[in-house]
């Protein structure tokens, strides 16, 4: 009876840790929105990650349904080696690549940052080996945060 009940205080405290976790990282930076974006690139850059596709959210949709947003620039962020390591595990996680990061205006001097945080984005996938390259992934995506 008491290990029952262990384990379910053990079940309730781990749901209750993974129900608080966040899909993504963020934080928000005094510079403004281009200083912003070029301290992300660069951060990335040193944990290995390509840019490898850049949207500016606000101007493709001013254009396509002529909607007014503040800055909003979606950044496609990959890492070679880690795409590589996943899709020999995992063959249709390119579903999730590259990885997502956001760059949003709050002010002139304001901009948050926002990335991905793959270890709970990517849940849905229950491949132990890619599970391990998504938590190694958000460890990374956690120092790019950091260093900006």
């Amino acid at each position: 009876m008491k290990a029952a009940s262990l384990l379910f205080v053990f079940a309730m405290f781990t749901m209750i840790v993974n129900a608080q976790e966040k899909y993504y990282f963020s934080k928000t930076l005094d510079a403004s929105f281009e200083e912003a974006t070029t301290k992300t690139k660069e951060a990335l850059k040193k944990q290995g990650f390509g840019i490898v596709a850049e949207s500016d959210m606000d101007k493709m949709l001013k254009e396509k349904i002529d909607a007014d947003l503040k800055p909003y620039r979606v950044l496609g962020a990959c890492n070679p080696k880690i795409a590589h390591k996943a899709i020999l595990t995992e063959e249709n996680v390119g579903i999730f690549l590259p990885c997502k990061v956001i760059i949003k205006y709050v002010d002139e001097k304001k901009t948050e940052v926002v990335i991905v945080n793959p270890n709970v984005a990517m849940k849905a996938i229950k491949n132990k080996d890619t599970q391990k390259i998504f938590k190694d992934v958000s460890e990374l995506m956690k120092k790019v945060l950091e260093a900006i």
